[in-house]
């Protein structure tokens, strides 16, 4: 699905036509989804200063507005130099733990990978749920009605909230159509673009689940100064991508605590039937899971790294000889800073600030 947006290039053949395709279309669907947002905040400001207010409206709309919005910043770093660097790396310390000739390490990488694969699954199939009840929702509710010169009119409602240059009540099926496309475009590059930095994350982890076990098979100064080499891979593997992506991870905590606080605002103003509350309750599920799996491996890369110090304490260390044990000491004083993938400048990411997420601040 990240090949067919053309948010996964690394995976283009050598062929220049197929190249330039997918260049264009590729373009073409980002840009699009971009004029698509900016019709989105331009609904927003007519609603805002629309009167009455719509607040139902305004909520609908900021939800996947925000959603949208930390998409763009997200595909956005994707093509910066450091991202690029990491997705390669991650391709070839694949084929590299794949090789080796240690069975336990090929054991603890797939491990890695089957881990990923259900965080895929879980978001995937809970994403296209909330999609599809995007969609059939304005089929499903008691839609509004008005009186027009003494005529009862009732007003159609779409399952996006967005500017159209066209009247959508005369045009309602072209514009339902229309909503579907941008929906499913904008849940496509949401899903394959959140589903890929999981990819990285839990990459960061697995490589620390290594390092753990080759600590404690080291057998003498060479096998050590491989492992230092691997513990500063891990160590820049990470620095790089909080460089590329700690904005985005702020903009993603931001975007979570507003969107709790929508979700409970929606069911204050919202009428409460079995439709609406199955909507925001699977809405709410598939937020939470996907910060509980951002949050979930940081805190594990904290802990992991951490933990580093103390496998090789476990080991014979009182047996090495002194040049060893000097480099031992290093790495141990090294691994008490724990590693961590950080929210903005200040933050980072954790099971503590997942439960922040959560708290009633907006209120």
């Amino acid at each position: 699905m990240a090949t067919a947006l053309g948010i996964w290039p690394i995976l283009l053949t050598n062929n220049n036509l197929f190249k330039t395709i997918y260049k264009i279309v590729g373009s073409f669907l980002y840009y699009y989804h971009l004029t698509y947002v900016f019709r989105c905040y331009y609904k927003l400001v007519l609603l805002f200063v629309a009167k009455p207010l719509d607040y139902v409206e305004i909520l609908q709309n900021l939800c996947i507005t925000l959603i949208y919005s930390v998409c763009r910043f997200r595909l956005r770093s994707f093509n910066t130099k450091e991202i690029k660097a990491l997705f390669q790396q991650v391709i070839d310390t694949e084929t590299k733990f794949l090789e080796c000739p240690d069975k336990e390490i090929e054991k603890i990488y797939l491990l890695g990978v089957k881990i990923n694969k259900i965080y895929h699954i879980l978001f995937f199939v809970n994403g296209w749920i909330v999609t599809i009840l995007y969609f059939i929702q304005p089929l499903l509710v008691d839609l509004p009605t008005v009186v027009i010169n003494n005529e009862t009119v009732v007003l159609k409602q779409l399952p996006l909230s967005t500017w159209w240059p066209f009247d959508t009540q005369q045009h309602f099926w072209l514009a339902y159509s229309w909503s579907i496309f941008d929906g499913t475009l904008g849940t496509a590059l949401v899903i394959s673009s959140d589903m890929l930095t999981f990819s990285l994350v839990v990459f960061a982890v697995s490589q620390l689940d290594i390092l753990s076990y080759r600590l404690s098979q080291f057998k003498n100064d060479k096998d050590f100064i491989e492992l230092i080499r691997q513990y500063q891979e891990i160590i820049d593997y990470i620095e790089a991508f909080n460089k590329a992506m700690k904005y985005v991870m702020l903009f993603e905590f931001l975007q979570c605590s507003f969107q709790w606080a929508i979700i409970i605002l929606q069911l204050l103003v919202m009428q409460i039937n079995v439709t609406n509350v199955i909507f925001v309750g699977e809405f709410f599920v598939t937020m939470v899971i996907r910060i509980a799996i951002y949050y979930f491996n940081g805190n594990e890369i904290i802990f992991k790294s951490r933990k580093l110090s103390w496998d090789l304490w476990n080991t014979n260390w009182y047996e090495k000889p002194p040049q060893v044990k000097q480099k031992l000491i290093i790495f141990m004083i090294r691994a008490q800073r724990p590693l961590r993938f950080m929210i903005g400048p200040f933050g980072m990411m954790s099971l503590e600030t997942f439960v922040s997420v959560f708290e009633f601040r907006w209120f």
